[in-house]
């Protein structure tokens, strides 16, 4: 599944991963602290699923083969509908006053889910195939 890791490729890798893992222990500190600005927590939590995704896939994505053009056109294509649910039911909440947002929380919002949707969608596919 995979094939030789360089040294430059091994050291991106553990960059990934130290960036990643601060990010995510960064976004468990301010959800417990009680700091809870949402659109700063969504970014840096996004941040961290990112490179943590990145970190699993970077070998994978220096092979130019079949496998890898199919996990990220399905991982596109699943992301796009999910998109659409995410805007569905944000516009159902909004409408409807359940919750409210400023503009700029909504659009981050929206941001954030749809990076966290396309890595791990990437990531299960990658799984699959």
């Amino acid at each position: 599944k995979f094939n030789h890791i360089g040294v430059n490729e091994m050291n991106l890798r553990i960059g990934y991963l130290i960036i990643g893992v601060f990010l995510l222990f960064e976004s468990i500190y301010l959800f417990m602290s009680g700091n809870l600005n949402f659109s700063m927590l969504i970014l840096i939590f996004s941040g961290a699923v990112v490179n943590l995704s990145l970190f699993y896939l970077q070998p994978q994505f220096y092979q130019k083969d079949e496998r890898i053009r199919i996990i990220r056109e399905k991982s596109v294509f699943y992301s796009y509908f999910s998109l659409l649910f995410y805007l569905f039911v944000l516009l159902l909440l909004l409408y409807f006053n359940i919750i409210s947002l400023t503009a700029i929380s909504t659009v981050i919002l929206i941001a954030g889910l749809t990076i966290i949707t396309v890595f791990l969608s990437m990531v299960i596919l990658s799984f699959v195939f």
